[in-house]
């Protein structure tokens, strides 16, 4: 099964309903019970709420890494002068199944120009009752071996109140580029080891350590969102633009951004012609009034 731009997906389980997208193989919206916790702020034009990170995510410093010996160099992707997140948030996904509460979706990508990687990359889309999965598989098609990364970039609902609870190891501070620069002490105001307001200013940076747990809070719609990620997704970038942006986006991720230029290639795994990487996040949504319940009863 194959569909061409501009056709969008629903999914509906429970309280919870998705759309999403050929476009970047994006979520474009997913709201409970009728308010967008997922939101359409990024991507091209602004249209997405989240898109998969393929087959690397963030930036590469000076558009070029050095691999086993070998140059390599990519060409910028936007109007940044860095390549941006890799491929696949900018390329037309296939539909390859649909069922009322789930899809999957292929991207095939031959070595272009302007990027030495050849790639398949694999996404599926389930709902159980109030748990949005988003899993993710990307294959090397090349007849080399290279440094592969994925993740996801979910643009959250932002509000005055909402909270923030996560626990991480260490924090890289932002430098030059937007790349992260060193390791450095986590400011008070950015230990979310308890649930704490996410600060209302620019906020850029790689976490290490990530434990694959975070949980944000809105009281005013009194709902709670439980994410859980896979092993492989140990660093989570936090990125919130300064306020009034009404987004945070917790970006689950396999490595550091610049990965490809550091010693030990910042997480990056690498996969010989063939080899896979692959993994799922997990967003619960919880009622919080059900959730003292349960912990009450």
């Amino acid at each position: 099964m194959s569909v061409g731009a501009g056709q969008d997906w629903t999914l509906a389980q429970g309280d919870l309903v998705v759309t999403a997208s050929p476009e970047g193989g994006s979520i474009v919206q997913a709201a409970w019970r009728g308010t967008p916790i997922l939101q359409a702020a990024g991507g091209p034009e602004g249209k997405a709420a989240c898109f998969p990170l393929v087959p690397f995510g963030n930036r590469i410093a000076g558009n070029r890494f050095t691999f086993r010996g070998e140059s390599f160099t990519l060409q910028p992707n936007t109007d940044e002068p860095l390549v941006l997140h890799g491929d696949g948030w900018l390329d037309t996904w296939n539909l390859t199944e649909k069922t009322g509460n789930s899809l999957e979706l292929d991207l095939f990508r031959e070595q272009p120009s302007h990027s030495p990687y050849a790639f398949k990359a694999h996404q599926k889309v389930h709902l159980e009752e109030d748990c949005l999965s988003l899993s993710l598989r990307v294959t090397n098609l090349g007849n080399k071996a290279l440094p592969f990364g994925i993740g996801f970039h979910p643009f959250f609902r932002r509000t005055p109140d909402m909270t923030l609870q996560t626990k991480v190891q260490d924090m890289w501070r932002e430098g030059e580029g937007h790349l992260p620069d060193s390791l450095q002490h986590i400011p008070s105001e950015l230990d979310f080891s308890m649930p704490r307001i996410v600060p209302p200013r620019w906020i850029n940076n790689a976490f290490g350590g990530f434990s694959g747990k975070a949980r944000l809070h809105w009281p005013d719609i009194e709902l709670a969102l439980d994410l859980s990620c896979d092993p492989v997704f140990d660093v989570m970038m936090i990125f919130a633009p300064q306020a009034p942006a009404d987004f945070v986006c917790l970006e689950p991720m396999s490595h550091l951004p610049n990965g490809h230029n550091l010693p030990d290639l910042g997480g990056l795994s690498v996969l010989e012609p063939g080899e896979e990487l692959a993994g799922t996040i997990k967003m619960t949504f919880l009622h919080v009034s059900e959730t003292r319940e349960k912990n009450n009863g």
